[in-house]
């Protein structure tokens, strides 16, 4: 009954679920490429028996890639995304290697289509997707369930736990959960699943194949500073604080890189407006002008942004909506970084480096401004964090094969 009436609600908001994709498409139009896939239908010519891997966006796209290259040598694997920076990101890290499909909303008879199609030999879910209908269709066809680099935040515990009379029915059914810390594996539990199927495994994230660039190693330019993977609301404050930091310094040079890249013109019309000079490019120029901000329109920039500039802000975590972003790729790059007050996605991750003081954690703007400043003109304090930070990716490396060497007794 209860999931009945789950699937009920569901599609009862299902003209609003498709208003809202149209909405996005007006921005990005991939929200309505292959919109069938969402109803369960797909064109694809199928392999048969694949894994099924389900990440969500862009992020986890990237942070499961050494996971699914490594389940692709015994594997066929069919990955399923639900936006567009997603599945753009999927083509690029793997080509023809895998389908990539967009995943059916989570209602039970789109699901229920998707493995007719397809037919899985296992659901491996990253991070934090918990979608009712797509794990109990997937148990009805006696289908083992994963939960891979698993993270449940305090905040989606406690939602979670307001509903645990319905939330305990369906995380009974995952056939094993991958934690990443203990803290993780607490919350699991609370939540009803089996103590015996829960391991902690530590954070995938650290296992991305770059190793860390030292500084003296890479050319980096001293006058860059780059902010990465922002938000709505976050690039009014950052507008300020790179206007202030221009005034003080005239070589400096800044790029801004929103997390989605469809909020590129808005952003600029953002700056204009406010009196900030700025470009906004779809690749990232050999050079440009000082005091001026280039926006970029895009996705896969931030391995080579990380590896040139002095100083990143990380995005995401200026405003509580948000959560945070992945601030391993900046640390493995030899890039000091600063974050705001709201990580709650990475609050494991971010505690590790705030250990080490291998990171700045700031609370409002006026300390984004003052931290900024300190990094910029104390170039030992820069190289310190640097060096903290690869102590504390070189120490927590091992997630992979660890996730790996479990699933592979239910996979091959």
């Amino acid at each position: 009954m209860k999931f009945f009436l789950y699937n009920f609600i569901l599609i009862l908001l299902l003209p609003l679920i498709i208003s809202r994709l149209i909405i996005r498409s007006l921005k990005d139009r991939d929200y309505i490429k292959n919109i069938s896939n969402r109803f369960g239908i797909y064109e694809n010519e199928t392999e048969s028996n694949p894994v099924w891997f389900h990440a969500v966006s862009l992020g986890e796209v990237i942070s499961s890639e050494t996971l699914i290259k490594k389940i692709l040598i015994d594997n066929k694997v069919v990955l399923s995304v639900s936006t567009p920076t997603g599945y753009r990101q999927a083509e690029k890290i793997f080509g023809n290697s895998l389908q990539i499909v967009y995943a059916p909303w989570d209602i039970y008879f789109f699901v229920n289509n998707f493995l007719k199609k397809f037919n899985p030999k296992a659901l491996i879910i990253f991070e934090t997707e918990i979608w009712p209908s797509m794990i109990k269709a997937s148990s009805a066809k006696k289908i083992p369930i994963f939960l891979t680099n698993a993270r449940l935040s305090q905040e989606s515990n406690s939602k979670y736990s307001n509903i645990k009379f319905f939330v305990k029915e369906v995380v009974e059914l995952f056939t094993l959960v991958l934690a990443q810390t203990n803290k993780h594996y607490d919350r699991f539990v609370s939540l009803g699943i089996d103590k015996d199927k829960i391991k902690i495994v530590g954070s995938i994230k650290f296992d991305k194949d770059n190793k860390i660039e030292k500084k003296e190693s890479s050319v980096r330019d001293p006058n860059l500073i780059i902010a990465t993977s922002t938000h709505s609301g976050e690039e009014e404050i950052i507008s300020k604080v790179f206007k202030k930091l221009a005034f003080i310094d005239k070589s400096l040079k800044f790029i801004l890189v929103p997390r989605h890249p469809e909020r590129a013109d808005s952003i600029g019309t953002i700056f204009k407006n406010e009196g900030t000079d700025c470009m906004i490019l779809e690749d990232i120029p050999s050079s440009f002008d000082s005091n001026k901000i280039l926006i970029l329109k895009g996705i896969g920039f931030l391995d080579k942004l990380y590896k040139s500039a002095s100083l990143a802000f990380v995005g995401g975590s200026m405003l509580k909506d948000y959560g945070g972003h992945n601030v391993i790729e900046a640390s493995a790059n030899g890039c000091p970084f600063i974050v705001g007050p709201y990580m709650k996605n990475f609050e494991d991750v971010i505690s590790l480096f705030l250990e080490e003081e291998a990171c700045i954690q700031i609370e409002n703007s006026d300390e984004l401004y003052d931290s900024c400043k300190k990094l910029i003109f104390d170039e030992e304090l820069r190289q310190n964090m640097v060096d903290n930070a690869y102590k504390v990716v070189e120490n927590n490396r091992g997630s992979m094969e660890k996730q790996y060497n479990y699933l592979k007794e239910y996979l091959n």
